[in-house]
């Protein structure tokens, strides 16, 4: 039987993410309600019909499907057989895009379609024509008991890379893959099914590829039904949060509250009219802490400022609530690995790669933010 999964946790992911599992180990021979019927213990009243899956269940899943068909390669097979309805809409948001660029910029403004924030980010960088498309996840202290989990981590890359062959009609060659965790007791399937150098224990999980790639056409590029499906994974992200009013009401409060730089529990329990200790007890109870909620907010609203070329790097600062454009510089080098302005510059080389439409919509995202 799986080890016990925590059952704590509010964070979801897309229940597109758990049925791309099932199809997986029926491939390999074992029937859905088996794998279920393993993992019952951790899956509380989960049923597949819905439309998310808390996250701790997704990882009883994982570890149930691999103690019952003992293949350690079950990562890549997942991968493998990534589709849109894998991730969602945002899936279709994905294969629609015009070229590859366009497809990777959408994943860390959509992520939330499959994976709640909290427990990860997904950062993207082009440094002397190298990309970098990364999967960090977040220090334990912010989503207590939750660590790092191996199988999660390789499904979500070899994914990557098995839905960018998928949506391009390519064999996307890569430069090398990197894996936070130690490697298996035998990593060549990994060598054979990424085609490159794969390195464990390297400290990050990540691909890394060469950005001509990114003017890769895809296959199935659509600008209308590209618009209606970011439109559709705009309103999913929004249903998702109302589901949690609490968390949604902190946040636009500090939304508010930042350009005063009163972006304080107290200043933001007295905005909700509430004792400061009642909204700490209520957060505590949907397993998410104020500060949790105001660092995320913080790395959202930067990415919606800086598409503003209006702003600048001191002003989005200043929106933000920090004294100082240098504490705001160090706070999003921790979040994205790169300083606002390189962000900024990055973002604006491949916006040059998109047609008037996927502008449009860009900033029609960024204003309905």
């Amino acid at each position: 039987m799986p080890g016990p999964v925590p059952q704590s946790s509010a964070l979801s992911v897309g229940a597109g993410y758990a049925r791309r599992l099932f199809s997986v180990v029926e491939n390999f021979g074992l029937p859905r309600n088996g794998l279920l019927h393993h993992a019952a213990g951790a899956l509380g009243d989960w049923e597949p019909s819905q439309a998310r899956i808390p996250l701790p269940a997704l990882l009883a899943l994982f570890h149930s499907a691999l103690a019952l068909t003992g293949r350690r390669d079950l990562a890549l097979e997942f991968g493998r057989m990534a589709r849109p309805d894998t991730f969602d809409v945002l899936g279709y948001a994905l294969m629609t895009c015009r070229n590859l660029g366009e497809a990777i910029e959408l994943v860390p403004l959509y992520r939330r379609v499959v994976f709640d924030s909290g427990y990860s980010e997904t950062r993207f960088a082009v440094t002397e024509g190298r990309a970098r498309l990364a999967w960090v996840v977040l220090p334990e202290a912010q989503h207590p008991g939750l660590p790092y989990d191996e199988l999660l981590a390789e499904s979500l890359i070899a994914s990557w890379c098995g839905f960018g062959r998928w949506i391009t009609g390519t064999d996307m060659p890569l430069l090398e893959v990197r894996f936070r965790h130690p490697a298996p007791a035998d990593p060549r399937p990994f060598a054979s099914f990424f085609a490159c150098p794969v390195m464990f224990g390297a400290g990050e999980n990540a691909v890394h590829f060469d950005a001509r790639l990114l003017a890769q056409p895809l296959l199935q590029a659509d600008a209308e039904l590209n618009l209606a499906m970011r439109d559709q994974a705009r309103k999913a992200m929004e249903q998702n949060r109302e589901e949690n009013a609490e968390t949604q009401q902190v946040r636009q409060s500090l939304a508010r509250l930042m350009p005063k730089c009163e972006a304080t529990l107290n200043h933001v329990a007295a905005d909700l009219d509430m004792n400061p200790r009642t909204l700490q007890r209520r957060l505590a109870s949907a397993d998410v802490s104020f500060q949790a909620i105001l660092d995320d907010t913080r790395r959202e609203l930067a990415q919606v400022y800086l598409r503003d070329a209006a702003l600048s790097a001191l002003d989005v600062a200043l929106l933000l609530g920090y004294a100082e454009q240098s504490s705001f510089t160090r706070a999003f080098r921790g979040w994205f690995d790169i300083t606002p302005t390189a962000w900024r510059a990055e973002r604006d080389h491949l916006c040059r790669l998109k047609n008037p439409i996927i502008r449009a919509v860009a900033s029609r995202v960024t204003s309905a933010s």
